[in-house]
């Protein structure tokens, strides 16, 4: 099922205690690590969001540079986050 305005819709079951499982295609563009995806009311339902990864630049011993993310970063994320500080040079 799609909608022209959202693109895909899903409809999920929930369970006696409120939980819900979000189809597979979901939770590959909202889940960047277990746990992590916003969750909003708004007026006309709830918005789930991801969460985008908190970058944390440090210098190593050798004075090259040392992403931490907290997990393991993709290559995509590696390379964004080397275009962000060559832009702030």
């Amino acid at each position: 099922m799609t909608s022209p305005s959202m693109g895909p819709v899903a409809r999920v079951q929930v369970d006696k205690q409120g939980r819900m499982v979000l189809p597979q295609w979901l939770r590959r563009r909202l889940v960047t690590a277990p746990g992590e995806v916003m969750v909003r009311e708004t007026p006309d339902g709830v918005l789930l969001t991801p969460v985008a990864p908190e970058r944390q630049v440090e210098w190593g011993a050798d004075g090259l540079p040392v992403l931490r993310l907290g997990r393991p970063a993709t290559n995509d994320e590696v390379l964004q986050a080397i275009d962000h500080e060559r832009a702030e040079r």
